[in-house]
């Protein structure tokens, strides 16, 4: 019986030190992947998973809070029944290991967007985004944003 303990202890130990570990990915490639992750969401029409994205204070350019976001967020979706997003991050400048700024740009159409070549033929929107990013605890968050529309040129 006390190997037993023992052994599920040692298990135990193993598993919490493997989640703490180090998993080789740095701070902006974490950022990278919550950008990817939000584009799915956001692709898949999942208000849900961009609202866990968003800071609980988050505020922007138009004086949007958390809430009035997610539901413009629902009034869109439900607008759009299929949303294809094609991205370019300009640049991911981390501030600290916990605060970042992303420049990006984004074309949304309701058609897949194979690559910047298919915009022409596209009635794309294009935006410039300029995200302010903070991680609590283990999670990267979008405290604020702040966006304008683009040219074509902005996606080369």
């Amino acid at each position: 019986m006390m190997k037993k303990i023992i052994l599920m202890s040692f298990i135990g130990l193993m598993l919490t030190l493997q989640g703490c570990s180090d998993d080789g990915i740095s701070p902006e490639d974490e950022v990278r992947q919550f950008i990817e992750n939000g584009i799915q969401a956001a692709e898949n029409r999942n208000s849900g998973d961009l609202s866990d994205m968003l800071f609980d204070f988050y505020t922007d350019q138009n004086g949007y809070d958390k809430k009035k976001l997610v539901n413009l967020l629902r009034a869109y979706f439900f607008r759009h029944k299929n949303i294809h997003l094609f991205s370019r991050i300009r640049d991911v400048r981390m501030l600290t290991d916990r605060e970042a700024e992303v420049v990006m740009h984004v074309a949304m159409a309701g058609q897949v967007i194979s690559d910047v070549t298919a915009l022409a033929s596209l009635r794309a929107d294009l935006y410039r985004f300029e995200l302010d990013l903070v991680k609590e605890g283990d999670d990267w968050l979008l405290r604020s944003a702040k966006w304008k529309r683009a040219q074509m040129n902005d996606m080369n």
